[in-house]
């Protein structure tokens, strides 16, 4: 050891590293064989020995020592210095020999050790003389590059450069450090080049979101998370959170709408506002994936953001629940016939099922973040009723789909009544085909006839409160089919829900020219505007005129006798006859045609593009109607809700304070979000009706009455 400690004294540098490295190899090699010729006596003696408690070692571990305390302990100093004169050299982007510093390494892990191949090695040696010093090295190494840069550079040069030197220190320690050192290393750097800059480099993420940097949000993203998540991600997360809710509620904000729009959402405010709102999510869910590597601080921050911009912005004031008719409109959109604009093309080869599916999808992304699944659910029910009733469904695997993909998220409840409307429409269609069938049974049916039987405890209607004057022609027919229901289901209620059904029929004018000459006109009419129009074209009733050219004459007082129907129908149907010339008024043209002073008859000299000419659209004013109409109904379902809930807590818990049993009502209530003032006038409503009591010794708390 004398010899060897001697000639080191030869060696500086590089030549004292690869003198080190070599003598080690031949030293290591000598202890082995040793080891070998003493292996009886270590595997017997000495660990008899080492098991009573006496302080003896094996052959080898006597040899490092030999070598730790004659020679290393000499020359550590100057060889510590050659290796971070090494490592200086290789941060500076010379190209050396990184074999000889690993080499180093662990001959000062294997100086520490008790036991050859011992899975229990002390690490003293490698510790004391090896991982402190480096560490202290290299963080006076990047301390003063860190300032440099920052002198030198702007702080997006600053992220690069650290981004790539961490990625070089990485590498590099797993190939030449100890695993168990690795941590308090990457700490040491981590503090180094990034703690002590955490605040400049958190000031430069807002503006970085601004602009979109992807790349170099990425490397922030990665240089942050090195810290803990207190000083780390956790302030990028509220300041992307917010961000994003920013986004979002400007991208709303610029829509081109109206007020009215606004006031009573139509479908192309619909198909707008859900596309930016996609649009906003798309960008942001991207930045995620490609920034922030999917991380599930950022994803949860991003729905938080998402959730607030979605409920309450320009569109949609709070407690309005309007982003809910919104999206229940578009979806209505989508899976209606005649509505090819809103699904737009897909990939390249994909089918229509294909495209519409991926838009459902999308729109199932906005649902999860709406807070009154409730009203999604009342006005998505009508848009289905209308689908299926009139047929207008573009495809029934869509309409599938939605309905799979909505109870996915929402559960089997919320769809319950959803799929009975589809199982109603194939009983309906089995049951108009077996009527059919039996028509020598219950009588001829001179017209097409296509009857839908629904249940109305599934479906979002009810019977209309006017008894409508049923023209014979249909009247028969539906007394047939009364028959043969009574004798299929006996004891069912049959009520006829004339409000919702449609009609063609097919009109011939006296001065139509051309291809209506020949065809006559075929007009699409709610059954109201049937009872009105076959009054024209009766042969006797109560009016005047009947078998002349132009046909009779009628006033508003016969047609409101003669069809049963309330003032505000017939006013509004014949407002729409008027408007698309298929009547006369005597009050001429214009707003003021329309009048309970007029008398009306038939235009004879009715001209149109079209043969088909549809009137049974929804007028606007009955779309405002049932938009306040569902909304009311909303309400009192929701009031409903929030009863059951109480009764059940009180139930279950029999005594609460009043702010205990907010809290749980709160919290039981999923699919929209209590107001605490509702709750409280619910409690009263419970006292009065006897459910609960407040205690007679704190007004504060309730009790359950059984």
């Amino acid at each position: 050891m004398e010899q060897i400690a001697e000639r080191s004294a030869d060696f500086t540098g590089d030549g004292l590293l690869a003198f080190y490295n070599s003598e080690w190899v031949k030293f290591g090699d000598s202890t082995r064989c040793i080891h070998h010729i003493f292996d009886y006596l270590n595997r017997h003696w000495i660990q008899r020995e080492q098991e009573e408690g006496n302080n003896v070692s094996d052959v080898s571990t006597l040899m490092f020592h030999l070598w730790r305390d004659n020679f290393f302990m000499q020359i550590r100093n100057t060889l510590l210095e050659s290796v971070f004169n090494l490592m200086t050299r290789v941060r500076d982007g010379q190209v050396v020999d990184l074999g000889m510093v690993k080499s180093v390494a662990e001959s000062f892990v294997s100086l520490g050790g008790d036991e050859v191949g011992s899975s229990s090695k002390k690490m003293d040696v490698y510790n004391d003389y090896f991982l402190k010093p480096f560490i202290k090295a290299t963080v006076q190494y990047y301390s003063v590059e860190s300032e440099c840069l920052l002198n030198d550079g702007t702080i997006i040069d600053y992220i690069v450069r650290v981004s790539e030197r961490f990625k070089e220190e990485d590498e590099r320690a797993e190939l030449y450090l100890h695993e168990s050192s690795l941590p308090e290393f990457k700490q040491a750097l981590t503090n180094t080049l990034i703690g002590k800059q955490k605040e400049s480099l958190r000031a430069e993420f807002k503006p970085m979101l601004e602009v979109h940097e992807k790349d170099n949000l990425r490397r922030l993203y990665l240089l942050l998370r090195r810290l803990d998540d207190k000083d780390g991600l956790e302030p990028l997360r509220a300041v992307f959170s917010e961000h994003v809710k920013q986004a979002g509620l400007k991208a709303v904000e610029q829509l081109s709408v109206t007020p009215e729009e606004i006031a009573f959402p139509t479908p192309n405010l619909a198909r707008l506002f859900v596309a930016a709102l996609l649009d906003v999510h798309g960008t942001f869910t991207k930045m995620l994936h490609e920034s922030f590597l999917d991380d599930p601080g950022f994803s949860k921050a991003l729905d938080h953001a998402c959730s607030d911009f979605v409920n309450f912005n320009a569109i949609c004031p709070p407690n309005e629940n309007k982003a809910s008719l919104l999206l229940a409109t578009y979806c209505d959109l989508l899976l209606k016939k005649g509505s090819a604009a809103a699904r737009k093309a897909g990939a390249e080869g994909a089918s229509e099922d294909d495209n519409l599916e991926e838009q459902l999808t999308q729109a199932i992304c906005i649902f999860r973040y709406l807070k009154g699944t409730d009203v999604f659910q009342k006005f998505y029910s009508k848009g289905l009723a209308r689908r299926l009733v009139y047929e207008q469904s573009v495809s029934t695997h869509g309409e599938e789909t939605m309905i799979s993909k909505l109870k996915e998220v929402s559960g089997v409840e919320f769809i319950t009544r959803l799929a009975r409307m589809f199982n109603d429409m194939i009983v309906s269609k089995d049951m108009s085909d077996e009527f059919k069938s039996k028509s020598g049974v219950y009588g001829e049916v001179p017209f097409d006839f296509d009857m839908k039987v629904l249940n109305l405890v599934s479906w979002p209607y009810s019977p209309p409160d006017v008894k409508l004057e049923v023209p014979p022609v249909l009247s028969n027919v539906c007394e047939q089919y009364k028959r043969y229901l009574d004798d299929k289901h006996p004891g069912r209620k049959l009520s006829w829900l004339w409000n919702i059904a449609r009609a063609e029929i097919k009109l011939f004018l006296p001065n139509a020219t051309g291809p209506a000459a020949k065809n006559g006109y075929i007009f699409q009419l709610t059954t109201y505007q049937l009872v009105i129009l076959l009054l024209f074209s009766a042969e006797s009733g109560p009016g005047t005129g009947y078998g002349t050219p132009a046909g009779p004459t009628l006033t508003y007082a016969q047609l409101l006798a003669a069809t049963g129907l309330g003032e505000d129908i017939v006013l509004g149907e014949l407002e729409i006859f008027c408007k698309a010339r298929v009547l006369n008024s005597s009050m001429g043209l214009g707003s003021d045609a329309v009048s309970t002073s007029a008398t009306y008859s038939l235009n004879v000299d009715f001209k149109s593009k079209h043969l088909r000419v549809n009137l049974a659209n929804m007028k606007k004013s009955e779309q405002k109607r049932e938009i306040k109409d569902t909304m009311r109904a909303v309400d009192e379902d929701r009031m409903f809700t929030i009863q059951a809930a109480i009764v059940r807590i009180m139930k279950s818990r029999k005594q609460l304070s009043h702010r205990q049993l907010i809290e749980e009502t709160i919290n039981q209530i999923k699919p929209f979000q209590a107001q605490v003032s509702n709750i409280k006038k619910t409690i009263d409503q419970l006292i009065d009706k006897e459910y609960l009591e407040r205690d007679a010794n704190s007004r504060d708390l309730y009790n359950y009455l059984a």
